[in-house]
């Protein structure tokens, strides 16, 4: 059974766990619409299920309007999606309010699937038709909820005020918040206790989900950045993450992600005069022949990480003077 809590503070909408099969949570899509389907494809949503994304759908990327488009049309096909304001949105909505100008890539994702799109100029589309185009997300978003309570589970934007009941959460903390606020001393609420905090707005460089604490999870993966996209089955606290294109795009930032595992399950067992690291963005390379257990320490981390980063793992781990040849 879902409700909304009154509060003169924030607007929270309670949910009832047990009433869905699964619970998908995501957060800080920006754009990236053909993630997102990917996304969708992957978990194979029923339903029966609960997708909750913890706002920031606009800004950034390309395509933010075509995810909107497709929440509500999931929706009116009798699928369960809720939807937490984001400070993006939030700002999409003063903006309005107040006559300012949106960010472009946003406005531009509008005008694209207007009908108008190219009939006319997006100068004279936005003066005779953007507010009425934009008119049935505006309500959505001002409908929205700036948290969702379960009986296990709270879903935020940004973060909590851990030692402030959830009703009396400021609009300011739950939409901006920075704070590392799991490491708040002394939480004696008892509504916090036992309960799984999910939170996104502050980007995990590496493009996976962080775990803050046992119960305390930071989602957002930085997709417009980083070009992962993470998600949480809620109750079998499956991560499941999809990436731009089956093959990554060796960026800095996967570099980074690569790196972090490789410090972290290679390295420890690695002769560091065997290998150094190129220009720091995840190139490996192998300076000197590695024994048998080295040898074996790489191709465990290679066939664990090949869906991660695709069959061309081996382009991040190179033989001196031998590019060509595999490593494993």
């Amino acid at each position: 059974m879902e409700s909304e809590i009154k509060t003169n503070k924030i607007k929270i909408e309670k949910i009832n766990e047990s009433d869905y099969n699964r619970i998908f949570v995501m957060s800080d899509i920006h754009g990236q619409y053909d993630l997102f389907l990917k996304m969708l494809g992957k978990i194979d949503l029923k339903r029966e299920d609960l997708l909750v994304i913890m706002g920031d759908i606009c800004d950034r990327g390309e395509k933010s309007y075509e995810i909107y488009m497709k929440c509500m049309k999931m929706i009116k096909l009798g699928y369960n999606l809720k939807f937490i304001l984001g400070n993006h949105e939030d700002m999409l909505l003063e903006d309005l309010e107040n006559d300012y100008p949106i960010r472009y890539e946003t406005e531009y994702s509008v005008y694209r699937n207007s009908k108008y799109f190219k009939k006319k100029s997006i100068k004279d589309w936005h003066e005779a038709n953007f507010l009425v185009e934009i008119e049935w997300l505006v309500k959505w978003l001002e409908d929205s909820p700036l948290a969702i309570l379960g009986n296990e589970n709270i879903f935020v934007h940004a973060g909590l005020d851990l030692q402030t009941a959830l009703v009396e959460q400021e609009r300011e903390t739950v939409l901006w918040t920075r704070e590392e606020f799991w490491l708040m001393e002394n939480v004696e609420l008892e509504e916090y206790r036992g309960k799984n905090i999910y939170f996104g707005h502050t980007p995990n460089i590496n493009g996976r989900i962080s775990q803050k604490t046992d119960k305390i999870s930071g989602i957002d993966c930085g997709a417009f950045f980083t070009h992962f996209l993470g998600c949480v089955e809620v109750k079998s606290k499956e991560k499941i993450y999809v990436f731009e294109n089956e093959f990554i795009q060796f960026s800095e930032v996967s570099g980074k992600v690569f790196l972090e595992l490789w410090n972290e399950e290679v390295k420890p067992f690695l002769n560091s005069e065997k290998y150094k690291i190129k220009n720091g963005k995840g190139k490996i390379i192998i300076l000197q022949k590695l024994d048998r257990r080295e040898k074996k320490v790489l191709t465990d981390f290679g066939k664990k990480y090949e869906k991660m980063f695709g069959k061309n793992i081996a382009n991040y781990i190179k033989k001196k003077k031998l590019q060509s040849k595999k490593i494993f």
